[in-house]
């Protein structure tokens, strides 16, 4: 990757960083992206999926107000009874970490129904991005501007996990939902980026992508086009307690709501003469949200 130079506005703290896209092929025309997570054997390629970068300017979320339903994102202070070392134990992350979780989405989102489907934690190996060739002990950064799932792949997964109570919760507005946060910080280290979902053209500037597991089973993900009317902002110095809340798909999308929101890890090359110098350590928990 390119290393680009780093910037900062004084004013309002807006970084220059680049992101990386789905690059515009012709390609994409006829054939579907897809990524095979598993080794193939070299009999058949792991994916088709190509990149571009771009520089971006990330904006300073802190300083801007910005609305939940329209941009699709927001943060908000979570106070928490986990400790740094508790995050190890999963079982103590259900029981502790998962209730509260559901407590302030409830709270903030005036929710009627929340229930967290899956976690995932990801620690950032001193060789990344370039990869060592052996598998990562933990699941790195995404430094391509995605979304987690399309709406027929979290409708799936919805009905996999809620049973018989998934059509009575599809029935209402829903949003599948990302909570993010770091497990230690202040965070510096490939922080995550957020893209105004109102500045997205989600018919040209998405396309949906499989992701195919060794059991056979494939998600459909949206991966996305870079366009200069794309607006990302990032939340400076995060701390464990703020959680980023980020939807990934809304059932109202088809009726002027926001589809969801794009994301991506990037490098913050120059960082503030004071902050600390570990690695980024996150986790993110996805929360199926009623109204």
């Amino acid at each position: 990757m390119d290393e680009v130079a780093f910037s900062l506005d004084k004013a309002e703290e807006n970084v220059d960083a680049t992101i990386h896209f789905l690059a515009r092929l012709p390609l994409y025309d006829s054939v579907k992206p897809y990524t095979i997570r598993y080794d193939t054997g070299g009999d058949f390629p792991a994916t088709n999926v190509e990149n571009e970068h771009h520089h971006v300017k990330i904006r300073n979320m802190r300083c801007h107000n910005l609305s939940y339903e329209k941009c699709g994102f927001q943060f908000c202070n979570m106070s928490s009874a986990m400790k740094y070392e508790d995050y190890g134990d999963p079982g103590l992350v259900k029981a502790i970490h998962f209730p509260e979780v559901e407590a302030c989405l409830k709270k903030v989102l005036r929710a009627s129904f929340v229930q967290i489907i899956n976690v995932q934690q990801r620690k950032r190996h001193n060789s990344f991005p370039i990869a060592t060739g052996e598998a990562y002990e933990y699941v790195q950064p995404t430094i391509r501007a995605h979304l987690d799932y399309s709406l027929e792949s979290a409708q799936d997964i919805i009905r996999g996990e809620l049973g018989s109570r998934a059509e009575i919760i599809m029935g209402r507005r829903w949003q599948y939902v990302n909570v993010w946060h770091p497990i230690r910080g202040p965070l510096y280290d490939w922080p995550l980026a957020v893209c105004d979902a109102s500045s997205v053209d989600f018919d040209t500037d998405t396309m949906a992508a499989d992701v195919v597991e060794e059991t056979g089973d494939s998600l459909e993900i949206l991966q996305v086009f870079f366009n200069r009317s794309q607006e990302w902002y990032y939340l400076p110095g995060q701390l464990p307690s703020e959680m980023l809340i980020f939807k990934n798909v809304d059932s109202r999308s088809s009726q002027g709501a926001t589809p969801g929101t794009p994301h991506a890890a990037f490098d913050l090359m120059t960082k503030p003469p004071s902050c600390n110098d570990f690695h980024r350590e996150s986790i993110e928990m996805r929360a199926v949200v009623a109204w």
